[in-house]
């Protein structure tokens, strides 16, 4: 397979960034936004989670339009309730809904395999293509302190492809002495005394496993109104990442 790289795929007005090469050999890799889905402020547009106060109406329809858009199935989808830990659950071809209380999830084996879904708003969802099957994990702050980029990647180990999607850059994330703290003691880069960058962090996460093909949204969460960010607006919505083995 060839390096990973996303590409904007656009239909009826949906926009997701997907892998296209990785989707020719049978993996299916996509990260939503904001725009285009039917949800009202402070939840516009596009907000795929239940959680938070939403129509859930409005939900279900935002979830049909980015499964279309994104080409899978939306009763496919396998969720979690994400706590900003490290836990992991294992899905199964016959799981789907929310599944459990944890921030990464894995199917391993051949495909078919179940979509992995994960939410966010200004954590970094990293997808992981491994030999052993595929993973996704939730990462903000703490997680990616502890640990569970490594606990993804060895999940799979070893890993072929990752893939790490839109999140707060330093630019726009401001952090107390702990978080730089405890960023230094997981061997993972600080912008300065006072912020740190999720992507980078996630990318170091990553080198430091061992991965090396990393592809990475630039954008951050909160400088760009094409996503949500809930450092930037408090109340809002959630976009989605997900993966599968077709």
């Amino acid at each position: 397979m060839l390096a990973p790289f996303l590409t904007p795929a656009v239909s009826d007005g949906i926009n997701v960034l997907r892998d296209e090469r990785a989707l020719s050999a049978g993996v299916l890799v996509a990260f939503s936004d904001r725009d285009g889905g039917v949800s009202a402020p402070p939840y516009h547009s596009l907000n795929l989670a239940y959680r938070g106060g939403d129509d859930p109406t409005s939900v279900l329809e935002n979830r049909r339009r980015v499964a279309s858009a994104g080409g899978f199935d939306p009763a496919a989808v396998v969720l979690t309730r994400q706590l900003h830990g490290i836990e992991m659950l294992h899905a199964g071809g016959d799981d789907s809904g929310v599944v459990g209380d944890a921030d990464g999830m894995v199917a391993l084996g051949a495909a078919p395999s179940p979509v992995l879904g994960m939410l966010s708003a200004d954590c970094a969802a990293i997808a992981l293509l491994g030999a052993a099957g595929i993973a996704l994990v939730h990462a903000g702050w703490r997680g990616l302190a502890g640990g569970i980029v490594a606990r993804g990647v060895r999940a799979v180990a070893p890993v072929l492809r990752a893939w790490v999607g839109p999140s707060i850059r330093a630019c726009c994330y401001e952090v107390g002495p702990e978080v730089i703290a405890a960023f230094e003691s997981a061997r993972l880069p600080v912008a300065d005394a006072s912020h740190i960058d999720i992507a980078h962090g996630a990318s170091a996460a990553l080198r430091n496993e061992g991965v090396e093909q990393v592809a990475m949204v630039s954008a951050c969460t909160a400088c760009s109104e094409r996503y949500f960010s809930y450092r930037r607006d408090g109340v809002t919505g959630r976009q989605g990442a997900f993966i599968a083995r077709l």
